[in-house]
C-alpha cells in the first residue's frame, strides 16, 4: 500500500507538472524576444554609426561629396533609425561637421525654429 503523502505528491506533481512546463515555455519566449529586442537595437545602433561615419567622410572629403554627407546627416536626424540615446550626439556632430563646412543655413532647420545658430567658437568673441 501506497502512504498517503505519497499519493498527495503524486497527484500535485501530476496537477502542476504542466503548469511548470507553461511557465517555462513563458520564461524563455520572454527571454528571447528580450534578446531580439536588445539585437535589433545594436544593429539599429551600428547602421546608424555606419552612416554618421561615411556622412562625416564624405563632409570632410571636400566639395563633392559635402551635399551627400550633409543630406545623408540632416536625414538621419528625422529617420526612425536614429535612437533617442543618439540624438544627442548626431545632432551635436551635425552641427559641428555643417556649419564649419557649410555654414549656419544648412543646420539652422534641423533644429527647433526659434533658435539661433552662432558660427566660430566662443574664444574668438
Amino acid at each position: 500500500m501506497i502512504p498517503t503523502w505519497l499519493q498527495v505528491v503524486g497527484v500535485v506533481s501530476t496537477v502542476l507538472s504542466p503548469f511548470l512546463a507553461l511557465g517555462g515555455v513563458a520564461l524563455g519566449a520572454w527571454l528571447v524576444r528580450k534578446s531580439d529586442r536588445e539585437l535589433d537595437t545594436w544593429r539599429h545602433r551600428e547602421e546608424t554609426m555606419r552612416m554618421v561615419r561615411w556622412a562625416v567622410e564624405q563632409i570632410l572629403e571636400g566639395e563633392s561629396g559635402t551635399d551627400a554627407g550633409v543630406v545623408t546627416l540632416r536625414s538621419l536626424m528625422r529617420s526612425e533609425l536614429l535612437q533617442p540615446e543618439d540624438y544627442d550626439l548626431v545632432a551635436a556632430l551635425t552641427a559641428a561637421v555643417t556649419i564649419d563646412r557649410v555654414g549656419p543655413a544648412a543646420y539652422a532647420d534641423i533644429a527647433e525654429a526659434n533658435t539661433e545658430v552662432v558660427e566660430g567658437d566662443s574664444a574668438n568673441g
